[in-house]
């Protein structure tokens, strides 16, 4: 059994995941039948893996066996309790990685399309395939060249590249209310200015109480978080490319107390506005 009670992606049950966005190990895996790998407890990070031939199955109460053949993609969020292995008279070929998301993502990708947490998705388009493959060997040819600059963030954009692939795979599943998307745009142009769920039903011709259920229906997130993540990501932004006081930031963006900013800033990205800022600074 492949199981590692000691693999730093391993979570205990009260663990808190306070990662900093970034790729913590990734691998290339031929792997026979007898290969497994059982978390209780589920990691504390994300973990995808892409299939390249043969099958493997991943178990889940929740989801029962999903199939992992040519072309699939699978994610699992981080603390959800899953068992994969290499199924009988096959070997599984794959790579994978775990990591940490950029917040962005979340507005690109559904945390699952199944019934369960896990996402998993077959990729039917020969093109599509050789984008994902190419680019998770971009990963690990990154993950082996310890001397290049920016190694991390290469690592992560190449990543970035698979959720886009995957995000466009939906993009005409599912399109936005127009007065949604209207919201969407006014928060994301204005994110610093202070907006009334009120105010922003007149401007779309809803009722507040409306406007919020469809908003949230829709976007997955509610009219006040997304407008904090807007400006959170142009704070991580100034945070990483200028040398602006954080109170300046903060107040910048939106936030009108520093203190909630910091509570919020950490809760999203793992660490304080201080600690970003060097750990940015030291990757560079």
């Amino acid at each position: 059994m492949a199981e590692n009670p000691n693999n730093p992606a391993m979570a205990k049950n009260d663990e808190q995941y306070t990662h900093p966005p970034g790729i913590l190990v990734s691998d290339y895996y031929r792997m026979p039948y007898g290969y497994t790998c059982y978390r209780p407890n589920g990691t504390k990070d994300w973990l995808i893996m892409y299939t390249l031939s043969g099958k493997g199955v991943v178990n889940h109460e929740d989801h029962g066996f999903l199939e992992c053949a040519e072309g699939t993609v699978t994610i699992i969020p981080p603390g959800v309790k899953h068992h994969f292995y290499t199924e009988q008279h096959e070997v599984w070929e794959k790579m994978w990685a775990h990591y940490t998301p950029r917040m962005a993502w979340s507005d690109w990708l559904p945390a699952s399309q199944t019934d369960g947490a896990i996402y998993h998705l077959q990729i039917d388009s020969t093109q599509t395939r050789a984008s994902i493959e190419h680019a998770f060997r971009r990963i690990l040819s990154y993950r082996v060249e310890p001397v290049i600059a920016l190694q991390e963030e290469l690592m992560l954009n190449a990543l970035e590249e698979i959720i886009l692939i995957l995000a466009s795979q939906h993009a005409d599943r599912k399109l936005l209310d127009p007065r949604v998307k209207e919201v969407l745009n006014i928060l994301a142009l204005h994110f610093a200015e202070n907006h009334l769920i009120e105010d922003l039903a007149n401007q779309v011709f809803l009722s507040p109480s409306r406007l919020s259920h469809l908003f949230k229906e829709q976007v997955g997130d509610s009219i006040v978080a997304t407008l904090n993540k807007y400006r959170l990501k142009q704070a991580e932004k100034l945070l990483r490319y200028t040398q602006r006081p954080i109170t300046e930031i903060a107040l910048s963006v939106g936030f009108h107390s520093p203190d909630y900013f910091t509570r919020m800033f950490t809760q999203y990205y793992g660490v304080k506005p201080s600690q970003y800022r060097k750990q940015r600074a030291a990757s560079l």
